[in-house]
């Protein structure tokens, strides 16, 4: 989804944009070449592969978004400007591997500029090697800003949601372990744990043995197109994430744009987007009870809560406005190429 709209957003503003993919894609607008793989093999035995398709396009500039397979085809195109965006996981995850930390430094090595959406991700990235701190650059990944604020679901039910997949990184087991402590100082809360993943059917059992199942809807995935509609039925979003998880927070942000306040753990890039007492409460991850005692804060005070979630909007309609991110890659793609039509 990423990709997608980045590629819609920048075709919009004139670019011409050809799309070299691994996997299907929904982008029937968009000029796209799917290079199939079936392992992370598969990245480097393409390589050349893509590198051709690219060449024969003939581009002013190359984008890769992800410094780890997708930046093997970026280098083997040899094509400059080279932009890699870092993701998260392709700094943060992959470099524990010797194998992956060499071909990863590689690439960014060879990149005219680095895009990072958090400062953050930046930080990780002159943490792998001090001389990527100058050419990297925070472009936010941006949401849309609704023109109003919608109102508030009535109080008569505290709701709260959770809009992740059901992975262990993201923690919503320890979401359901605060649910519990909730419910027994709170009472009338109910929680839509939205997505899907290998952990769902374990989600159901601890939903089942801490006497849940009455608090908790198994709403499935949500579509991109819907999010902030189901965002608006709520009171609130949990994001109990798990270690360095979160590089940025999207769906932080996302919530926040629709007005709502953030319950979030503190760490990665979420601190950039969810202001600790402003727009949300940040705790210590891993920690049910600390998760449970911010929530019931603001349960308990209405006010407080939709006086969060205006102050998210504000927040985000200043520093995430999807149109300013666009802007400022469109800025970076014409200073490379000005540069290089012109070195």
């Amino acid at each position: 989804m990423h990709v997608q709209r980045w590629c819609r957003g920048l075709k919009k503003r004139g670019y011409e944009i050809k799309l070299v993919s691994s996997v299907e894609t929904e982008l029937d607008d968009i000029n796209t070449t799917v290079v199939k793989g079936s392992s992370k093999l598969s990245y480097f035995l393409n390589r050349k592969r893509a590198a051709a398709i690219a060449l024969r396009s003939k581009p002013d500039l190359v984008h890769v978004h992800y410094a780890g397979g997708f930046g093997l085809w970026g280098v083997a195109s040899g094509i400059n400007p080279l932009v890699v965006s870092v993701w998260g996981a392709d700094i943060i995850d992959l470099p524990a591997n010797p194998l992956y930390k060499m071909s990863i430094k590689r690439t960014l090595k060879r990149a005219d500029r680095i895009t990072a959406t958090s400062y953050f991700l930046k930080k990780t990235c002159r943490n792998l090697d001090t001389s990527f701190s100058d050419k990297t650059e925070v472009i936010p990944f941006g949401v849309e800003i609704p023109e109003v604020v919608a109102d508030m679901p009535d109080y008569n039910q505290v709701k709260i949601c959770y809009l992740k997949r059901h992975i262990p990184k993201y923690g919503p087991d320890i979401l359901l372990k605060a649910l519990a402590e909730v419910k027994q100082k709170f009472g009338n809360i109910r929680l839509s744990l939205a997505g899907d993943g290998p952990m769902t059917a374990e989600l159901k059992e601890i939903t089942n043995e801490l006497g849940l199942n009455e608090n908790v809807d198994f709403v499935g995935f949500v579509r991109n197109e819907e999010v902030y509609s189901f965002i608006r039925r709520h009171h609130l979003m949990v994001m109990p994430s798990v270690m360095d998880s979160e590089s940025f927070g999207v769906a932080a942000v996302e919530t926040s744009a629709c007005g709502r306040a953030v319950v979030a753990s503190r760490i990665g890039g979420v601190p950039e987007v969810v202001i600790d007492g402003k727009t949300g409460i940040l705790v210590e991850p891993e920690n049910p009870k600390a998760l449970a005692d911010a929530i019931i804060t603001l349960a308990k005070d209405p006010a407080k809560c939709k006086k969060m979630g205006r102050a998210g909007y504000d927040y985000v309609k200043e520093n995430y406005d999807w149109e300013k991110s666009l802007e400022a890659m469109s800025e970076l793609y014409d200073k490379l190429i000005y540069e290089s039509e012109h070195d």
